[in-house]
């Protein structure tokens, strides 16, 4: 990509579209909106917002987790790496400049959406999370999981299913994520061990 088109991209994460088209006709700027769905994996900084963090929190002093729609969600839980390799194939493509039936600039952007598409029920990714911290001795063996969870009603305002519909990255990147959730909770574990001890 030329220092040009570079320096007119700009890349936004979960904005509201419509804030973002607006920015978009404002600026007359290359833009990508890259959404990302259920993003999952290592950071430096304890999340209890990130359900993996937080489960293994509250797990880890002892705390019960809630289960919400009594386990009935379907999330496409998306690792941090695959959103990293996603962002970095869109940064290196701008949009094309264009202009309308009218002569007028068309503002340059594009949306994409960043996920397996492969929506996972809760109860899977709980299950895989626990077996994960075990295996990783981030908690004991005998840990009684049961005794921590709670199967609670759905949250106002959630949905049952959510997931990416990321055809529009794959067809102009030849790119989809690639890691399981299996993979990716066993990788959290590990860097948790490591990092908290």
């Amino acid at each position: 990509m030329s220092n040009e088109s570079c320096a007119n991209l700009y890349i936004f994460f979960d904005i509201h579209t419509a804030n973002v088209v607006l920015l978009v006709k404002m600026l007359m700027a290359n833009l990508v909106y890259a959404s990302s769905s259920s993003v999952y994996g290592t950071t430096k900084k304890s999340n209890d917002l990130m359900a993996h963090f937080g489960f293994t929190n509250r797990l880890l002093k002892g705390q019960t987790i809630r289960i919400y729609n009594y386990g009935n969600c379907r999330r496409d839980f998306t690792y941090v790496d695959d959103i990293v390799e996603g962002i970095v194939r869109v940064m290196g493509k701008a949009p094309a400049r264009s202009k309308g039936e009218d002569g007028l600039p068309v503002p340059p952007y594009k949306v994409y959406n960043i996920g397996g598409g492969q929506p996972e029920n809760l109860l899977d990714f709980v299950q895989i999370l626990q077996e994960e911290l075990v295996r990783a001795r981030v908690l004991p063996r005998d840990y009684d999981f049961e005794a921590h969870k709670e199967l609670v009603p759905m949250q106002p305002g959630d949905v049952p299913v959510t997931y990416a519909d990321a055809s529009a990255l794959e067809r102009d990147f030849g790119f989809v994520p690639r890691v399981t959730l299996r993979e990716g909770l066993r990788q959290f574990a590990e860097w948790y061990k490591e990092y908290y001890g």
